[in-house]
């Protein structure tokens, strides 16, 4: 209960940011490049917050874009996503597995982890970063519990993100300062198939490394008992 008001007073805030930044754009970006280093850190801060609470974090992704701009928003949304999920994960290992079900549930996707990571190691990572079997923040705390180092982890997971993190800031950036027009549209279809091309390579590569996905995309994501 405590973690699920904690979601939604999130939730609420966010929102609420969302409508100061439809109202009030110039303002508030003026306002956060004069506070430097101390909006930067907020926003990285706010970016942990959300993923520890299982909050998708694109939206804080496409947040930065509007605020910070294409290039400095990708490298901090990028900061910021590696951060939250390295905590996600160190948080998995202090908590142990009793207690981290408890508080995040999802007990047949960490099962499903585990079994992939055991079999076919670094290969189901960056695979189940690249194709969405899983939701993603599970996933942070679910290789928490798996005998995956956490180096290896981080730099995996900073890399997989970054694609992504690219197409959104730039959308939300070019949306915000130019509206919806042709070279919008033209620049929103070329992400939309470079992240399908994306996924579909990693498929490839699940063939070639003899990875089988189909378990995974079988196994539940949630179990009844346990859903957070």
């Amino acid at each position: 209960m405590p973690v699920l008001f904690l979601r939604w007073s999130f939730t609420l805030s966010t929102l609420s940011v969302y409508s100061i930044l439809l109202t009030d754009l110039p303002h508030l970006q003026t306002l956060i490049r004069q506070s430097g280093f101390f909006g930067y850190s907020l926003y990285i801060l706010l970016f942990i917050i959300a993923t520890l609470l299982l909050l998708p974090g694109s939206i804080l992704v496409i947040a930065g874009g509007i605020v910070f701009g294409p290039l400095l928003g990708t490298l901090l949304s990028l900061i910021a996503a590696t951060l939250a999920s390295s905590c996600s994960f160190l948080l998995a290992r202090w908590l142990g597995r009793d207690l981290l079900l408890k508080y995040v549930g999802h007990s047949n996707t960490f099962q499903a982890i585990e079994k992939g990571i055991a079999r076919n190691g670094i290969d189901f990572l960056i695979l189940t970063r690249l194709i969405p079997l899983f939701p993603y923040n599970i996933q942070n705390y679910a290789y928490g519990l798996t005998t995956i180092a956490f180096w290896p982890y981080t730099l995996i997971s900073a890399l997989t993100t970054l694609p992504g993190i690219v197409i959104y800031t730039v959308m939300a950036s070019d949306l915000a300062n130019e509206g919806i027009t042709l070279r919008f549209i033209l620049q929103l279809c070329l992400a939309g198939l470079a992240l399908f091309i994306l996924v579909q390579l990693a498929k490839l590569y699940a063939r070639h490394k003899h990875v089988d996905l189909s378990a995974s995309r079988r196994s539940p994501l949630t179990h009844p008992k346990n859903e957070g």
